[in-house]
């Protein structure tokens, strides 16, 4: 994963709340490594804590509650983030519940937000954070949703760490303000490497080799018996903790992805730094699978489809270059891993998108930053890479930032009660006028699946942040 400090070192305006970073650093060296991806197929045994653990459905039923958590930031007068915002809750149908994490002085604003498009107000339950804890909007992350299928009682499952401490704190608020029960497990999981299809969900690699690894170095209070499999070990606590009946699915590469953080080039008489991997992690092209892989359900035949997001589209509808480090194959690699196992994958466009910074960079301060980071290969390489090209201490770097432009990231009905309904965010807006296109296209497959299409608001701030509307709300009920 790319190196924080080191990022804002050579990005200095870049947000702080981006969905990638943390105030907490990790304390293990390196990840482990298995070729592991797909299905486990193995009896599990009971379960400890809850009796039967089952996950929410990413895409299954009416949304009949979702979270929401809104920082003080954005409300300070309008701002695209607040019309993002609204625009979700002007979307989403009436009769919806919600439970709105925020803090005490901006509940009247954010209520009005709920009340001018018809909402109740008994239908929102208001968790009220101290003024002293500094939260994210990204409530997808710090928890999973599920629930106890022998008593029918609902959960916020924590991971055994996460990297954003007043993220952290907010489980054990709702749990106080609500009849949501905060609860953790041995492992090492965010809400956003996980989508939960109808008979098997899915978990980013990342995050399983991020388990293996604290189970090694003993971070973990999980233990391997004598002639137990690591891997049997992590599968089965997965499946004790989080889901006892539906089978894991684990999406990523065989193999790590072979990147730099930081690729140096020239176009013209011009020097480049180009960060190109902010959002990559080891053995996924995107750091959390639910922005490059979205649920449709099933078709007529009772085979479940996907949407696995592809560059290569993406570039071919705006025109753009295929390059090395859009990972075109480890999109592909992981899609195939899902065909394997019978299910259809439907391929639509995503995009790496490029933005310069406006910041240019002395070759001498890249030098400096390597010499302080003789450890960091990705600082070093990009450094080679622009020597390699000409480039002298007393020359100049344009820095250019790629993010992800990714429809993926939406929110799914795939309802018996009230049909089949997707909520789309939109980036054709302003000087990113040109990614309509991609706005129109999303809208006409998911049409193509028999889905109603909600367009949301302008989400390019988020897609900055590598979160989009996904990202900023968790389902915590589904009905039929």
């Amino acid at each position: 994963m790319i190196n924080q400090s080191i990022f804002f070192a050579i990005h200095p305006d870049a947000p702080k709340d981006m969905r990638i970073f943390g105030d907490k650093l990790k304390t293990g060296k390196t990840r482990g490594k298995t070729t592991a991806t797909g299905f486990e197929t193995k009896a599990q045994s009971p379960t400890p804590g809850l009796q039967t653990p089952e996950l929410i459905s990413s895409y299954k039923g009416v949304i009949d509650t979702i979270l929401f958590a809104f920082p003080s930031v954005p409300h300070f007068g309008a701002s695209e983030r607040t019309e993002a915002y609204r625009s979700v809750i002007k979307a989403l149908r009436l009769g919806t519940k919600f439970i709105i994490v925020h803090y005490e002085q901006d509940r009247d604003t954010i209520e009005s937000w709920f009340s001018s498009v018809g909402h109740e107000s008994n239908l929102i339950s208001w968790v009220p954070i101290p003024s002293y804890v500094d939260f994210t909007d990204w409530a997808e992350d710090a928890y999973l949703a599920l629930k106890d299928a022998y008593d029918e009682t609902y959960y916020l499952m924590e991971p055994w760490e996460f990297p954003r401490s007043g993220d952290q704190l907010l489980a054990d608020s709702i749990e106080e303000y609500t009849n949501i029960n905060a609860s953790q497990a041995p492992l090492i999981f965010q809400g956003g490497n996980c989508l939960v299809a109808d008979d098997f969900w899915i978990l980013g690699k990342d995050y399983y080799q991020d388990t293996i690894h604290q189970i090694q170095d003993q971070t973990l209070p999980l233990r391997v018996n004598t002639g137990q499999q690591i891997e049997e070990l992590v599968r089965q606590s997965f499946s004790d903790f989080l889901d006892k009946n539906r089978p894991m699915f684990v999406a990523g590469t065989k193999k790590e992805i072979p990147i730099s953080a930081y690729v140096g080039n020239k176009e013209s008489d011009e020097y480049i730094l180009d960060i190109v991997g902010v959002g990559t992690g080891p053995f996924q092209p995107i750091f959390h699978v639910d922005m490059f892989i979205s649920l449709i359900g099933k078709n007529e035949d009772g085979k479940f489809e996907i949407m696995v997001g592809s560059p290569k589209l993406g570039n071919e509808l705006l025109g753009f270059p295929n390059r090395r480090h859009n990972l075109q194959e480890a999109y592909d690699e992981i899609a195939r891993s899902f065909k394997k196992q019978g299910v259809i994958v439907h391929r639509n466009p995503l995009v790496h998108y490029p933005e310069f910074t406006g910041r240019k960079i002395p070759i001498s301060y890249l030098r400096d930053l390597a010499v302080q980071n003789p450890d960091d290969k990705d600082i070093n390489s990009a450094l080679k890479d622009l020597l390699y090209l000409g480039a002298r201490e007393n020359d100049l770097a344009s820095v250019r930032n790629w993010h992800h432009i990714t429809s993926n990231n939406c929110l799914v009905e795939n309802s018996e009660k009230v049909g089949k309904h997707v909520y789309l965010p939109t980036f054709g807006h302003g000087e990113y006028a040109s990614l309509a296109v991609l706005d129109d296209h999303m809208e006409a497959l998911w049409e193509s699946f028999g889905f109603t299409v909600h367009r949301l608001g302008d989400f390019n701030s988020f897609a900055k942040r590598q979160g989009v509307v996904h990202c900023i709300s968790k389902y915590l009920k589904r009905g039929d």
